[in-house]
């Protein structure tokens, strides 16, 4: 599948932003999947997801915005709204991010709590962007704690790293391992 395909493609920066591992390989799969022009959500998803890796936020807006417009469930209105942010952040506009985000976490309260620590994250690396540190600050412990008590490692661990990069660019040095 190609969000998979996607997701092996993509590392993290010391910000915690999304980057390709390997630029051409992940460019070429964009590519191959923007030629077929897809029309499904799934697939929308992953080119806007991997467009919006390779730093085309405004292509990477319009592939998102029409996964979110096709998005039948709930899981993957949020989903999508939350890459969505990540794309509207990433191109220098983290007040439309922090209107998605607080939205999704309303969403995701009132009718997905199981996936309420994803909106607390992805605001909470919001207001980092927009320099409210403590209210990121309290927003990523709260993501941490959810997922602490889920117990997936690989989302600790993302939690762990967000606030680590909080820090650093609070006190003006490198993220600790």
């Amino acid at each position: 599948m190609l969000f998979e395909a996607v997701n092996q493609l993509i590392a993290y920066d010391e910000r915690q932003r999304m980057v390709p591992r390997d630029r051409g390989l992940l460019a070429t799969l964009v590519d191959s999947a923007r030629a077929r022009d897809p029309a499904d959500h799934s697939t929308l998803r992953a080119l806007g997801v991997g467009l919006l890796v390779l730093g085309e936020y405004g292509d990477a807006i319009h592939c998102l915005s029409r996964a979110l417009d096709l998005a039948d469930t709930t899981g993957r209105r949020i989903a999508a709204s939350l890459n969505l942010a990540d794309a509207h952040r990433y191109a220098g506009d983290a007040a439309a991010s922090e209107t998605l985000c607080r939205a999704m976490l309303t969403l995701a309260r009132n009718e997905a709590p199981e996936m309420v620590c994803f909106p607390l994250q992805h605001l909470g690396k919001t207001l980092a962007d927009l320099g409210r540190t403590e209210e990121a600050r309290e927003v990523l412990q709260e993501a941490l704690a959810l997922r602490t008590a889920e117990g997936d490692p690989e989302l600790i661990a993302r939690s762990r790293a967000a606030l680590r990069s909080l820090d650093a660019a609070t006190t003006g040095g490198d993220p600790a391992p």
